[in-house]
C-alpha cells in the first residue's frame, strides 16, 4: 500500500497535500540612500560671503540641519511603510510580538453557511437536537469537515459547554496545509466568524511563546487551514454574548517526547476550570483517495461496519485517557485520524492534571457518523466523532 507521510501527516491523491514551510521573505529592506556628508564650499564666492556675512552663514547652517532632520524623518516614515509592504504580515507586529490583523472567515459560504441569521438558525437546531447535557465539559473532540457532513455530530460535544464557566478557549487543530514539527500560535488579534469576531488572548500567547516550544503561524497558511476555523462558529454560538478569549494552536507532527512536553505545558492550563479545550479531529479517512482502505474480504460485515469497528476501538482507547494505549492503537491500526496529535496532547495534559490533583476524569463519546456508508472498495468516506472530558472532584 502506498502511503506517503510528510511531517507526520498522511497525504494522498485527491487530497490537499502538506507542503513544506515557505522560507522567510527578504527582510533586508530597500537599498541604503546614497548620502554624502556636507562638504564646505571653497569657491571664491563662498569665501567672500562667509567673510562679509558670518551671521547669514550661521543661519544657513541651521536651515540646512533642520532640512536634513526633516528629510531623514520623512525617509524613516517611508521606510517603515515600505517594510510593511515588503515583509509578510506575520512579521509586522506590535510591541508585544503580535499584530492587529484579523483572520478572515475564509471557509464561510463554502464549508458552512456564511449568512449570520441562517447559520445561527442551523446551529440552534443542531444543538436543540443534541440531547441532554451530562455535565460541564473541560475538553471536547469535535470534527472539522463541512457542516453538511459533520455539523450535527459536532453539536453533541458543544452541547456540554457551560458558557458561564468558560473564560478562555484553547483550540488545537491539526495542520493540513503546512508541515510542522511541533505547534504554532497565531499573530492575529481576532478571528472573524459570521456570528462575530473572537478575540485572541495575547497574554496566554506570550506565555506559550516564552516556553520556546511554539512557532508563529504563517499568515497565508493560517488563512488556508480549516481545522481551527470549523470550530469557531460553534464556539461563538454556545458562548453567546459572554466575554471570553481564544487561543488557536496549530499542531504538527509530534514524536513521543514532544507529546509529553506539550502535555505538560497545557496541563497547567487544564487545571484552571475557566479554560475549555476544543480538540479538532475527524476520524477514519477510508478509500483509495486517502491511501487507506483496509478491510477483511472474508468478513460478513459490510465495509462501513468494519470502519465503524476500527473507529470504535480508537474511541475506546481515548476513553481510557491513557496516551500510551491510544499510541499503541495508532501504531497497530495506522488509522487515519487526522487530529491524532491534538488528541494526544489532550491525553497527556489530562494525565498530568490527574496526577497533580485530587480529581477523577471521564471521557465520553456522544455521537458518531460517517460521510458515506462504504459497501464497495471503490467507495470512500470520512468518519466523525464527538465527545467530552468531564472532571469530577473527589
Amino acid at each position: 500500500m502506498d502511503r506517503r507521510v510528510i511531517g507526520g501527516l498522511k497525504t494522498s491523491r485527491g487530497c490537499p497535500t502538506t507542503r513544506r514551510r515557505r522560507p522567510a521573505q527578504d527582510r533586508r529592506g530597500p537599498p541604503p540612500l546614497k548620502y554624502h556628508p556636507y562638504r564646505r564650499d571653497t569657491s571664491a564666492e563662498a569665501a567672500e560671503s562667509n567673510c562679509v556675512q558670518p551671521t547669514s552663514s550661521s543661519f544657513l547652517l541651521r536651515v540646512f540641519q533642520t532640512s536634513c532632520a526633516l528629510i531623514l524623518r520623512t525617509f524613516g516614515i517611508l521606510f517603515a511603510r515600505y517594510l510593511t509592504f515588503l515583509l509578510p504580515s506575520s512579521s509586522v507586529m506590535s510591541l508585544n510580538g503580535f499584530g492587529e490583523h484579523v483572520r478572515s472567515a475564509s471557509h464561510a459560504g463554502s464549508w458552512y453557511n456564511g449568512n449570520q441569521r441562517d447559520l445561527d438558525r442551523q446551529l440552534t437546531k443542531w444543538l436543540d437536537n443534541a440531547g441532554d447535557r451530562f455535565g460541564t465539559a473541560r475538553a471536547l473532540i469535535s470534527p472539522h469537515a463541512g457542516y453538511s457532513y459533520c455539523g450535527e455530530t459536532a453539536a453533541y460535544a458543544f452541547k456540554q459547554v457551560v458558557s458561564s464557566a468558560v473564560e478562555r478557549v484553547f483550540i488545537l487543530g491539526p495542520s493540513h496545509v503546512v508541515a510542522l514539527n511541533g505547534c504554532a500560535i497565531t499573530t492575529c488579534s481576532k478571528y472573524r466568524t459570521p456570528l462575530g469576531d473572537l478575540v485572541v488572548d495575547h497574554k496566554i500567547n506570550e506565555e506559550l511563546r516564552a516556553t520556546r516550544h511554539f512557532d508563529l503561524m504563517d499568515r497565508r497558511d493560517e488563512e488556508s487551514e480549516h481545522s481551527i476555523e470549523m470550530q469557531l462558529p460553534f464556539i461563538a454560538k454556545v458562548m453567546g454574548n459572554r466575554r471570553f478569549t481564544i487561543i488557536p494552536v496549530l499542531v504538527g507532527s509530534l514524536p513521543g517526547s514532544r507529546q509529553q512536553t506539550y502535555g505538560n505545558i497545557f496541563a497547567h492550563y487544564m487545571e484552571d476550570p475557566r479554560n475549555l479545550f476544543v480538540i479538532s479531529s475527524d476520524f477514519c479517512h477510508w478509500g483509495d483517495r486517502f491511501s487507506f482502505s483496509p478491510y477483511d474480504r472474508n468478513s460478513n460485515l459490510p465495509i462501513y461496519e468494519q470502519i465503524t469497528n476500527l473507529d470504535k476501538q480508537g474511541m475506546s482507547a481515548i476513553e481510557t485517557l491513557n496516551p500510551t494505549i491510544f499510541n499503541d492503537y495508532l501504531k497497530k491500526t495506522q488509522n487515519t485520524i487526522c487530529g491524532r496529535n491534538p488528541i494526544l496532547i489532550m491525553l497527556q495534559a489530562a494525565e498530568g492534571f490527574r496526577l497533580s490533583n485530587n480529581h477523577t476524569h471521564e471521557f465520553k463519546f456522544l455521537h458518531y457518523t460517517q460521510s458515506n456508508k462504504v459497501r464497495s472498495p471503490s467507495d470512500s468516506s470520512v468518519s466523525y466523532a464527538s465527545g467530552c472530558l468531564f472532571v469530577h472532584p473527589k
